[in-house]
């Protein structure tokens, strides 16, 4: 799998929390959370997703978090 489809998998799969990127970059032991980040601002722009201002499922931290619509 590339790492779009393992981030939206994620995504999906934990449905409906939401994440931030931090969080994602560490459970799917990626290198570069701006990598995330691309991933994440791009699915938020679509229909499926949403992205906004929240606390993270993991981390419980006040971020910026992804969760499917």
């Amino acid at each position: 799998m590339t790492v779009p489809e393992d981030v939206t998998e994620y995504i999906t799969t934990n449905h409906p929390n939401g994440y931030c990127d931090d969080c994602i970059r560490w459970a799917l032991d990626l290198s570069r959370r701006q990598q995330v980040q691309q991933i994440t601002s791009s699915l938020g722009n679509t229909e499926d997703y949403v992205r906004e201002n929240g606390e993270c499922w993991s981390c419980g931290k006040q971020k910026m978090v992804i969760r499917r619509a």
